[in-house]
């Protein structure tokens, strides 16, 4: 339960302790309120030490108890036993007999309060003598890699596969759709361009479309430089106006499409490179040694044509950015070293420990792991499963270091991911405390926060503070990948989410930072890779993987958050049980959503699996289920009718994008505001939480296939992360025959089918009998 208590757990010995002899006024229950110790917690991890076993009686755990002011052992115990008559008891003596006490009441007794220090959020003042780290103060590479020169030449072989795979895969949507079509639907196109017929060699100047720059502007990114009647101004446009309107930028390769394909080279479209742009004039150059008919296509381009589109086939700035990070990570000898193992890694580094704890409220395994990602030197890892407090970790980790004077960088792989960390659940008018938006020059003031590339943030906290900073920060903010436009060096660099990014992104920030914390949680989504999709090997996975998880380089090189305060039990022990192997223990206690029997939505169980037979259909290369969505409505407007349960309490997780738009249609049909539900798919939802959660799986068919839902290693993964989006209800929809047929993860399946039909959490529904017009309306 807590690091305290596992040593203690070795240091106590049944054969030298005795059964506790309280004072009465010990076990009578207090009225604490909310400071009745969470015992359920503490029992639920004693049951599992053999050693604590009672040698009289097997049904009896033997809880050890510390001294009633510190974590010193006592040499006395208290037991708990689970009795046939009187339920769930803890067992203490009582003149010479035994007494007891319930356990629901135990948990506010004062003799309860010498079992806290066994429960991770009471941290002892002073740890006792038995306390053991498990961490030591060097940590030997385990698993080295054999050639380092291979394996980073490997890493810069990865880049080129992805580059290759993306381009390609880019290739072939873009054959099939216009630039127009492109741009309408909000893609990096340009829809019409001139072409003056100028050209030279290589180089071919083409001139953004009168009808293109009108249409831009008169549609809602439209600037002042249009006239009142709507036309464009036809010599000077906006700053950068085709880059931010069109996604157009230089460098970047394009393929350029001929005004009629069928009077055309058939070389068209084109692949080009953006060389310049100025103004409304679009520089392309011509790679000849690619073309077959270099003098048709020579020819055709130095004709006067309209009607040209262009549409982005490649970025090719990130890749550029890895393989630039990752040459110069090989000549860093510290960086070398801890990539490929062939040095330890240590915890000496003083630069920020002595400076003071900020947040008190911190578990003992956050403390812990804030403290030696402060000493580690260069690296240290932070698996943060679900609900267990990660972020709040990493924002006390950048707090001390900060205010000790050092530089701090924040990356993580996505812009929703770095906005979480800097201003979580803000507002414009509102703090969220477990923020770096609270203790920044907007908050207390501790230090001073840059937002790299502010406005690409959609989050309205981030544009109201974070649009200009003065002064040089002592913390900045960015995406990995734009980690590499940064001058000057970090002290530390804090990469969140490093469980989904792929090892050479993560290489970017590593450049930029004299010692890097990673961040993330493996058993959740993997990094996306296009050439190796799910990614199985060490350049796909994310660098946390490669050096810390199991199998990877080192072993003690970070610690586990093992307490959650986001699920209830019941939603948690599925997870807990499949993806980590029971480690996580329950915090606090979070009360059920449904409390009383209701219906569809069970008899108070905060876990609920539904039997449907849907039926899947394919609609733009994507799956739905009609009859699913039905029922998510129908539960969503049950679960709307529960009190203080308003509609953003409520989520909805879907593996498709069309399940996903399809329920959107049917809840803005069904309900006065089921616009505000939030419904996304799996990989979109990772990071959020709902009080309620309703997960629609789509798959119906005779022959069990669930495509990537149980594709290893991310199907499994897909499904951890859509179970642990809720704290207090949890609906699971599906075909459960579809479900549980013979597949990859036929076992993970029907392990979940098994839990909920033995729990009689189990319900089968007709999906003809649902009636949408009987739901709850405001």
């Amino acid at each position: 339960m807590s690091l305290v208590f596992e040593s203690a757990i070795d240091a106590f010995s049944i054969e030298t302790a005795t059964l506790v002899c309280p004072a009465a006024s010990a076990v009578t229950p207090a009225d604490r309120g909310d400071e009745a110790i969470p015992v359920a917690g503490v029992i639920e991890h004693a049951r599992r030490h053999p050693s604590l076993v009672h040698p009289d009686d097997e049904d009896d755990v033997c809880v050890p108890l510390h001294e009633p002011t510190s974590a010193t052992l006592s040499d006395e115990y208290v037991i708990y036993t689970d009795h046939p008559i009187h339920g769930e008891i803890f067992v203490y003596e009582e003149d010479g007999e035994r007494a007891f006490v319930q356990t629901e009441a135990f948990g506010a007794t004062p003799l309860a309060r010498r079992l806290r220090f066994w429960h991770s959020d009471y941290v002892p003042e002073t740890e006792p003598a038995y306390y053991s780290s498990p961490l030591s103060d060097t940590e030997p590479p385990r698993n080295p890699v054999g050639d380092p020169d291979e394996f980073f030449d490997q890493l810069l072989g990865f880049v080129d596969r992805e580059r290759e795979a993306r381009r390609t895969e880019h290739r072939t949507r873009l054959d099939a759709r216009s630039p127009t079509e492109i741009y309408e639907d909000g893609g990096a196109a340009i829809p019409s361009l001139d072409n003056p017929g100028n050209g030279r060699g290589q180089r071919f100047t083409f001139r953004l479309s009168d009808a293109a720059v009108a249409s831009a502007l008169s549609t809602e990114h439209a600037s002042d430089d249009a006239d009142g009647n709507g036309r464009a101004d036809r010599t000077e446009l906006p700053h950068r106006f085709v880059q931010q309107e069109f996604g157009i930028h230089e460098g970047n390769e394009a393929l350029l499409s001929p005004p009629n394909r069928e009077h055309s080279p058939s070389a068209f479209p084109l692949a080009v490179t953006v060389d310049t742009i100025r103004n409304r004039n679009v520089v392309l150059t011509v790679d000849w040694e690619t073309i077959d008919a270099v003098n048709e296509v020579d020819s055709f381009l130095r004709q006067q044509r309209r009607g040209f589109g262009l549409a982005l086939l490649l970025n090719g700035v990130p890749y550029d950015r890895q393989a630039d990070s990752i040459r110069e990570l090989n000549e860093d000898r510290t960086f070398r070293g801890l990539m490929t193992g062939q040095v330890p890694v240590t915890f000496s580094d003083t630069g920020a420990i002595e400076s003071t704890q900020h947040d008190d409220d911190l578990n003992q395994e956050q403390q812990l792991a804030v403290e030696h990602a402060l000493l580690a030197d260069p690296l240290f890892c932070i698996h943060g499963p679900p609900g267990t407090g990660k972020t709040r970790t990493l924002v006390e980790i950048v707090r001390r270091a900060a205010t000790a004077g050092q530089r701090v960088l924040v990356c993580a792989d996505s812009n929703q991911a770095i906005d979480n960390i800097l201003v979580g659940d803000s507002t414009s008018t509102d703090v969220d405390d477990g923020s770096l938006h609270a203790h920044a020059q907007h908050g207390t003031e501790e230090f001073t926060v840059k937002r790299n590339n502010a406005r690409r943030s959609t989050h309205p906290a981030i544009s109201d503070w974070y649009s200009s900073v003065s002064g040089i920060p002592d913390v900045v903010v960015t995406t990995a990948s734009s980690a590499a436009r940064l001058d000057g060096r970090f002290d530390l660099a804090v990469i969140d989410e490093a469980t989904q990014a792929t090892c050479t992104t993560t290489c970017i920030p590593m450049v930029a930072a004299e010692k890097v914390v990673l961040a993330g949680d493996h058993k959740q989504l993997p990094p996306f890779s296009a050439s190796d999709s799910p990614p199985d090997s060490a350049f796909g996975m994310s660098l946390f993987e490669h050096l810390y998880a199991d199998g990877g380089v080192y072993e003690g090189v970070g610690i586990q958050l093992r307490t959650q305060y986001r699920m209830h039990r019941d939603i948690a022990r599925f997870p807990n049980r499949r993806f980590y192997d029971r480690s996580l223990r329950q915090g606090h206690a979070i009360e059920p959503l449904v409390t009383e029997s209701n219906g569809v939505l069970g008899n108070g169980a905060s876990l609920m699996g539904y039997d449907i037979g849907g039926s899947e259909s394919l609609r733009e290369n994507s799956l739905y289920n009609e009859p699913e969505a039905e029922l998510v409505t129908y539960l969503v407007g049950q679960l709307r009718s529960l009190p203080a349960v308003g509609y953003d309490d409520i989520g909805v997780i879907a593996p498709y994008t069309a399940q996903v738009a399809t329920i959107n249609s049917l809840l803005a049909t069904h309900l006065p505001r089921g616009t505000d539900v939030t419904v996304d798919t799996i990989d979109s939802f990772q990071g959020g939480e709902r009080d309620a959660i309703v997960i629609s799986l789509v798959r119906s068919n005779p022959t069990g296939e669930l495509g990537f839902l149980d594709r290893r290693p991310d199907g499994p993964r897909r499904l951890n992360v859509a179970l642990t989006r809720a704290r207090r209800f949890c609906g699971i929809i599906g075909d459960w025959s579809t479900l549980t047929a013979a597949t990859d993860c036929t076992d993970l399946y029907r392990s979940l089918h098994a839990e909920l039909a033995d729990t009689n959490r189990l319900k089968s529904v007709d999906p003809t009998l649902l009636d949408l017009s009987a739901l709850h309306h405001d």
